[in-house]
């Protein structure tokens, strides 16, 4: 769901009463009323200015304050229904779950009602989320108008389909950076171009992000633990997405190289210095999960992302046996070693004496 005209609906008097009724301190609600106050807006086309008009309502437009002001009134919208489950309805079957939402966006419009805040139904969307093949996906109401479900729904430039594969996607983005390439393609031959120096900062600014977008949250690895056996991993099944990429990025550094169409992919990595797709995303990852180890412990990625402690407790307890394993193993090869340090002296002074038996024999 879209709020129409998002930061002109904010009213000043009662952003201050929303700011003090979530306990924020007296003088920092009295500064968002004097951020709001004395405003004038006025309209130029080519030569003609209009004269100042003062506005009664409405954040500024391009203010880094704005957006966070913004949240802080509309907060209310997320503790309607169930606060822990906003951003999606769970249920058994989905027709429930239509059902569900349908009443949580009439409940959301009469919020807006009382609060001057409109929807609009035009750009609300519905995706209908199951593990297996649906074979009817019921509308969802917005007032009068039926919302059927979308065969993809974009959010923050991730696509995402009923069953979370990501295959629409990487196809999307991995598209999007193959057509940067066979741009870049064009301006090189092997004849004439840019110097491969060059081509390859312009492949890592344009087709790398483009290509890597949203793989944090798509991209588990190249294995998973199992949940019933977790010292033991499982295949990931993402091979053919990284294939899919694995195209654009052949692309890109055809582009760098002047080499033949029947040049080794192997060759092209070598002299490009382009990591495979695999690897560019298992260090996107690591990055990754480096960073939500930096956050703090209340923030939701990093609670959300943090090891259960039946699995800390199993995790240790296998590490202990991992570690009793490779002592013994130490004893066994010390055993080992001690028992070929006393044959090799034994041959030795075998040895030895025979040298010694053999001079006396000369001497004699």
């Amino acid at each position: 769901m879209d709020i129409q005209g998002a930061f002109e609906t904010v009213l000043r008097n009662r952003l201050v009463l929303r700011l003090r009724e979530q306990g924020w301190p007296d003088h920092l609600a009295r500064w968002a009323g004097s951020f709001m106050s004395g405003r004038s807006a006025r309209v130029r086309y080519q030569d003609t200015l209009t004269p100042s008009s003062p506005l009664q309502c409405g954040l500024p437009q391009g203010s880094p304050v704005s957006p966070i002001l913004f949240l802080l009134y509309t907060e209310p919208i997320y503790r309607l229904g169930n606060p822990k489950a906003a951003l999606a309805i769970v249920g058994d079957t989905v027709d429930e779950t239509a059902a569900m939402a349908s009443s949580s966006i009439d409940e959301m419009v009469r919020w807006g009602a009382t609060n001057g805040v409109s929807f609009d139904s035009k750009k609300t969307e519905v995706m209908h989320f199951s593990r297996s093949k649906l074979r009817t996906a019921p509308a969802v109401r917005h007032g009068d108008i039926e919302k059927h479900p979308e065969s993809a729904l974009r959010w923050l430039g991730i696509w995402l389909d009923s069953r979370l594969s990501f295959r629409i996607h990487v196809e999307k983005w991995a598209a999007k950076a193959q057509a940067v390439a066979y741009h870049m393609r064009g301006l090189t031959t092997t004849k004439h171009g840019p110097l491969p120096a060059a081509v390859r900062n312009a492949v890592r600014a344009c087709v790398e992000p483009v290509l890597l977008y949203g793989a944090e949250a798509w991209y588990p690895g190249t294995t998973r633990p199992r949940r019933n056996q977790h010292i033991k991993d499982l295949s990931s099944s993402n091979q053919q997405l990284i294939q899919r990429m694995t195209k654009a990025m052949n692309q890109s550094m055809r582009a760098i190289l002047p080499v033949w169409k029947t040049t080794p992919i192997a060759a092209l990595h070598q002299e490009s210095g382009i990591p495979p797709v695999a690897q560019l995303l298992e260090a996107r990852r690591l990055r990754f999960s480096a960073r939500l180890k930096s956050l703090d412990e209340a923030q939701p990625l990093a609670s959300r992302t943090r090891l259960p402690a039946n699995l800390l407790t199993t995790t240790s307890s296998n590490e202990d046996i991992k570690h009793r394993q490779s002592a013994a193993s130490g004893h066994v090869f010390d055993a080992q070693m001690s028992s070929l340090r006393r044959a090799r002296d034994q041959s030795s002074s075998n040895n030895a004496s025979t040298k010694n038996k053999c001079h006396r024999c000369r001497q004699h």
